[in-house]
């Protein structure tokens, strides 16, 4: 619930899941989770509905395989199939798929590299070839587009270019 749902309350949510078992509805889930979430909270973000969305998300994520799916796609499928010269364009809508897409655009790799850039005595880069080249910052909708449609709210637009190799 935390890695993928990104949940303040994830391991008190887990314990209320496990005590709640069996589980044979989706309303059972949302009664399990509901017996250690507040109904309303001032925090948006703390609140029952909130709190659901993210679990049911996340349970969503790990049953799809969304991450590996999306990790085999970034990392073996774009670099084959885009030439340099050309972009790359996402749209994520959760910071798991976010912070995977800046990773394969910044590095090359959407694991966490500890050394991120291996340069000479000069500055200059010396590591691996790197497959992309961010170009531009992440784009955000406004706040028009998020009235007009609401799930516009979490998405976020990155581009990168193909570099040579």
């Amino acid at each position: 619930f935390s890695q993928y749902g990104d949940e303040p309350r994830a391991k008190t949510v887990a314990k209320a899941v496990v005590k709640h078992r069996p589980l044979t509805t989706t309303g059972d889930l949302v009664d399990a989770i509901g017996s250690v979430t507040p109904a309303y909270a001032k925090n948006k973000r703390k609140g029952r509905t909130a709190t659901c969305a993210r679990i049911f998300q996340s349970l969503r994520i790990v049953v799809n395989n969304e991450d590996g799916v999306l990790g085999r796609v970034l990392e073996d499928a774009c670099p084959a199939l885009i030439r340099p010269g050309g972009r790359l364009v996402v749209m994520s809508y959760h910071s798991m798929e976010d912070r995977a897409t800046k990773r394969i655009m910044r590095d090359g790799s959407i694991h966490k590299n500890r050394q991120r850039d291996e340069r000479d005595i000069y500055g200059n880069y010396s590591g691996p070839p790197k497959p992309f080249k961010p170009v531009g910052k992440k784009c955000k909708a406004t706040e028009e587009e998020v009235n007009q449609n609401p799930r516009a709210r979490s998405a976020v637009l990155r581009v990168a270019e193909r570099l040579e190799q």
